[in-house]
């Protein structure tokens, strides 16, 4: 934690030399650089102070997960009032934060109560530390794609004829939680026929029918840190649409040109047009409508991006744990997608995902 907060204030003093201080909004953000779990709190961080602000409710909860850091008892006031507190007491004229972790409303309120302190937008500070996985954090997201795997080795067979949408994703949340989930990255997703041309589709109470294609995507957190898969299965008893045997194929492809193409140094919207070119080549382009991948962590969704929007500057480092998740997806017919959760190496990819495709 030591190390996070010191190379955050050294970001801080390149990128934002008038800033006097930093405050760290975002509860990912907050856990990363102090260990606090709590569902409500800001850090501040400034050249040799740093305080976790937080109330009544988790005041306990503080002390126990970050005993290193000075706790600020929020009670009776706003807490950027006790922001305003801290700036005056250090003499701070200019506090940064990162406005993608500060609601446009909570800005406005910032601005009303922060008086005599001039607020610096410093977008992305923490978020570019998070990139790079530290081996424990790689052990953690190592520990919840098996257990993701666990479970779906366990209920796979639950796929067959008659089974009910909501049922299973029900069943497969209940069977991640035994195998020592401590909670779902998101809710899973089990879309059979039509419905699994939608990406991300609500599993509701459409039953499967024999030959279906079914989409299934699941991800669950241990120690804090989120695991993510996505296989697509055929209901048994009937033999599938023949073209839903050839875009399966053509995914696949796909798949492993993602996975082949990932190294450190290279750009999302690179490794995201390896894989794109496959899809397109066999021509599904139109059908390939979201990114190839996103960063996972503490949140499911964080940096880098694979996509043709990712950010041009933004390369991936190595150890950064990536999804690679292309899909085909035909509206009123059926949809495909495999994802495989990938740490980057530059010895070549690594693959932590184990569950067959």
């Amino acid at each position: 934690m030591s190390a996070r907060l010191e190379a955050l204030r050294a970001a801080l003093r390149r990128r934002h030399p008038a800033a006097g201080a930093l405050a760290v909004a975002g509860m990912d953000n907050v856990r990363y650089l102090s260990g606090f779990r709590g569902d409500a709190g800001l850090l501040w961080v400034a050249p040799d102070d740093a305080a976790l602000l937080t109330d009544s409710r988790f005041w306990t909860q503080a002390r126990e997960e970050a005993p290193d850091w000075r706790l600020v008892r929020v009670r009776e006031r706003p807490t950027v009032e006790f922001l305003g507190d801290l700036c005056r007491a250090s003499g701070v004229g200019a506090l940064a934060f990162d406005p993608g972790e500060v609601t446009y409303a909570g800005y406005r309120e910032w601005r009303r109560r922060l008086t005599g302190v001039r607020l610096v937008p410093a977008p992305g500070l923490v978020a570019a530390l998070r990139l790079r996985k530290e081996p424990a954090e790689i052990a953690a997201i190592r520990r919840a794609a098996a257990v993701a795997d666990r479970a779906f080795a366990q209920w796979r067979a639950q796929v067959r004829p008659g089974a009910v949408e909501a049922e299973l994703a029900l069943d497969l949340e209940h069977r991640m939680r035994r195998a020592g989930a401590e909670a779902m990255a998101f809710p899973p997703i089990v879309a059979g026929g039509p419905r699994g041309a939608m990406a991300h589709a609500v599993p509701g109470p459409a039953a499967l029918r024999a030959g279906e294609m079914v989409v299934v995507d699941l991800g669950c957190r241990v120690d804090g840190y989120c695991s993510d898969m996505t296989r697509t299965l055929v209901v048994p008893g009937a033999e599938p649409d023949p073209e839903a045997r050839r875009v399966y194929d053509v995914v696949r492809s796909a798949l492993q040109a993602g996975i082949d193409a990932l190294r450190p140094g290279r750009r999302g919207l690179d490794v995201d047009a390896e894989a794109r070119r496959v899809i397109a080549a066999a021509g599904y382009g139109d059908a390939f409508g979201h990114g190839l991948g996103h960063g996972v962590g503490l949140a499911v969704h964080e940096g880098p991006r694979l996509s043709p929007l990712a950010d041009p500057r933004q390369t991936i480092p190595e150890d950064a744990i990536v999804t690679v998740e292309p899909g085909v997806y035909l509206e009123g017919r059926f949809g495909v997608r495999l994802e495989q959760l990938v740490r980057v190496r530059a010895g070549g990819p690594e693959v932590l995902s184990t569950s067959p495709l």
